[in-house]
């Protein structure tokens, strides 16, 4: 496969890892899949293909299933997936590790926010592309595979960087209003989370580091503009209500990454 180049990481440096094969792609549509993602065929390459006719999308999240029993994960839009998960929408999330980018996109809103290691990064580099004039969407029409595999995920992982990454997330892309409510509500309910589950140490542990490094996050912030709040506000109409949530994430534990 002289057409394929193998690119390692010294170190696991986590979403540094999509970025440099990002800089190092040349076409003009960028497909990244985690190591444990598979499925992606002719077809697949097809849909995507049409998708990016549209010249407002600047990036396309496919459908992920469950590799053992066939049932959608990875589920990180604000739509109830019951309802949603056959139907293309407007989104503000951005599932890494089974998405297509328009490579120009990314040239202009840059790329995932290396600090965060794993956790939120997805949302952020969503925000940059609508504040560079483009639209993140969900497909079903790309239908992958993941083989979630837990093997080297230590469990306190995502009570802290969900934790640390929220606060960062909301500095550098949030308004001051809606960037407290973001705070007040996601900081109180991973606060619930990491208690529930016996890991409150970490999340302690995660404003704090999140906090230490306010004044350099502070110099990347590239705050929302008036078309991405818009387009946000779209997509907060169709977001599940309260016991909706409740029942999905409260009663469950360890959630997973």
């Amino acid at each position: 496969f002289e057409f394929v180049s193998v690119l390692r990481m010294e170190t696991n440096a986590g979403v540094a890892g999509r970025n440099r094969g990002i800089a190092s792609a040349n076409g003009s549509i960028i497909i990244t899949l985690d190591d444990d993602v598979f499925g992606i065929d002719d077809n697949s390459i097809g849909h995507i293909v049409d998708i990016f006719k549209s010249p407002e999308i600047g990036a396309a999240c496919f459908k992920v299933l469950d590799a053992d029993n066939g049932n959608i994960i990875n589920w990180c839009h604000h739509y109830r997936v019951e309802e949603f998960s056959e139907r293309e929408f407007l989104t503000n999330e951005i599932t890494e590790g089974a998405v297509a980018f328009r490579r120009e996109t990314l040239l202009k809103s840059g790329f995932y926010p290396e600090r965060f290691f794993i956790s939120h990064e997805g949302p952020d580099l969503a925000f940059r592309i609508m504040n560079a004039g483009y639209r993140v969407i969900y497909t079903p029409l790309v239908e992958v595979k993941h083989y979630h595999a837990e093997e080297g995920r230590p469990d306190w992982r995502r009570y802290y960087y969900d934790t640390r990454n929220l606060v960062w997330l909301v500095i550098r892309n949030y308004p001051f209003l809606p960037g407290f409510k973001r705070l007040f509500i996601g900081l109180s309910a991973m606060l619930v989370y990491s208690t529930r589950d016996g890991f409150l140490s970490y999340w302690m542990k995660a404003i704090l580091d999140a906090c230490a490094e306010i004044p350099s996050v502070l110099e990347e912030r590239n705050p929302m503009q008036e078309s991405t709040i818009e387009m946000n506000r779209e997509i907060d109409k169709f977001k599940p209500g309260f016991f909706y949530m409740l029942n999905k994430r409260l009663f469950r534990k360890k959630i997973r990454i």
